[in-house]
């Protein structure tokens, strides 16, 4: 069985979520005859909307300002390597790399990660957002 997961944001969310995870797990042991693991953790707030659009803008403007040997790249192969350079890789199937999703990031970690971006980009001579956007 692939894990489940139950999310809980209010008081009134508490007994329907265990609720369910209850009925699932006594199915579960019922015919499986295997134990299981209950884990709780904070509910990780992804990023908003606004910080989405931040973030590409951004990209589109180093995709626009940036050139590097001669040549410029897409505001996708600024995602690719921004990724890998600050958030890390996951190894694939067959020997090649990914950068690790954005999308694992919670609100504070993905600002963070675009002020690293910004703080680069000026390093290199591309200051972002200098018009205040």
């Amino acid at each position: 069985m692939a894990s489940r997961t139950f999310r809980i944001q209010g008081a009134a969310g508490i007994k329907p979520a265990f609720r369910t995870a209850y009925d699932l797990v006594t199915g579960l042991m019922r015919d499986a005859g295997t134990g299981y693991e209950l884990v709780l953790r904070p509910l990780k707030s992804k990023r908003s909307i606004d910080q989405n659009k931040r973030y590409w803008a951004l990209l589109l403007e180093l995709s626009d300002i940036a050139w590097i040997d001669g040549k410029q790249f897409s505001k996708d192969a600024w995602h690719e390597h921004f990724k890998r350079e600050f958030i890390g890789i996951e190894e694939l199937p067959g020997g090649g790399q990914i950068g690790i999703s954005t999308a694992k990031l919670s609100v504070e970690e993905f600002g963070n990660y675009m002020t690293r971006i910004e703080q680069w980009s000026a390093e290199q001579g591309w200051p972002l957002m200098a018009d205040g956007e």
